[in-house]
């Protein structure tokens, strides 16, 4: 019998993403790595108290608020490995990083701008980052991983989930949003959001009878019902582009269909800024 494997969730206030914690006797992996410095060094503090060895840290996409705490997590935990599945999402890492170094996005995180000539005391993403070899992670001390980044351009460009066969148990990374409003902004034009919603459909079919739990990139875990309210969700926030004549009109539409949503601020805002009217009347 495989040896039985734990999952904590640690929820972050920064733009209410997860870190998954899966434990073993001995040893531990986080999938994801926050979007705060702070909260990623609460998390080590967390990790360190179980007395628990980190094994590694994987991160599913090459969003900032799933990787902004990899440097104090290995700074904490040395022989921790950082991880990816594929070269592709350790590319669209550096990618967004240099992005955001180049819009001044990294300013105040200037720890985790890419490591260059001009910022040596940076963080070095090419070296730090290892891209794994197999589709499969075996954690020492027991559990078994299996891997999948068979999706198309969605949230992001290129996604991992993970699903922990002992637990029927499926890490959907940002595929799934509960109670907390979906990122479209930059990068995520309408063809993605339509990819995204016929990916939600793929795993519906798959796994609908299943009883499979889901434990999303960002909100409470849950059963295969989540999959219909994110569908629902990008369904609701395309009607809205399309019909508001103005993103302030297509803001409130979608906070008075999803009114105890989280983050109305950040991800819904900079979502209605890049699809919203303002931006077609430009």
């Amino acid at each position: 019998m495989p040896a039985p494997l734990t999952i904590t969730r640690f929820a972050g206030r920064a733009a209410s993403v997860n870190a998954w914690i899966l434990s073993n006797a001995t040893h531990i992996l986080v999938i994801d790595a926050l979007r705060s410095e702070n909260e990623a060094a609460e998390l080590a503090e967390t990790i360190k108290a179980t007395g628990k060895a980190l094994w590694g840290v994987l991160v599913t996409h090459g969003h900032p608020d799933h990787y902004i705490g990899l440097r104090t997590l290995k700074e904490w935990f040395p022989e921790a490995r950082l991880v990816v599945a594929r070269q592709a999402v350790k590319d669209d890492i550096i990618g967004f990083s240099l992005w955001m170094e180049s819009v001044g996005r990294l300013d105040q995180i200037p720890r985790m701008l890419p490591k260059s000539a001009a910022h040596p005391d940076g963080f070095d993403y090419a070296a730090a980052i290892e891209v794994l070899d197999q589709p499969t992670l075996e954690l020492p001390g027991g559990g078994r991983l299996e891997l999948c980044t068979d999706y198309p351009a969605i949230e992001a460009a290129h996604m991992t989930t993970v699903y922990l066969p002992q637990a029927n148990a499926l890490f959907t990374s940002d595929i799934v949003y509960n109670g907390v409003h979906a990122w479209a902004g930059p990068g995520v034009p309408r063809e993605n959001i339509e990819n995204w919603m016929t990916a939600i459909a793929t795993l519906k079919a798959r796994h609908a009878h299943t009883g499979l739990t889901l434990y999303p990139g960002h909100g409470a875990p849950g059963g295969i019902d989540l999959l219909d309210g994110i569908r629902s969700y990008l369904g609701d926030f395309l009607a809205a582009a399309d019909a508001a004549r103005s993103n302030a009109d297509m803001t409130t539409r979608l906070v008075s269909l999803y009114p105890a949503h989280e983050q109305a601020d950040f991800l819904l805002a900079y979502s209605v800024e890049f699809h919203g009217p303002d931006k077609r009347a430009d």
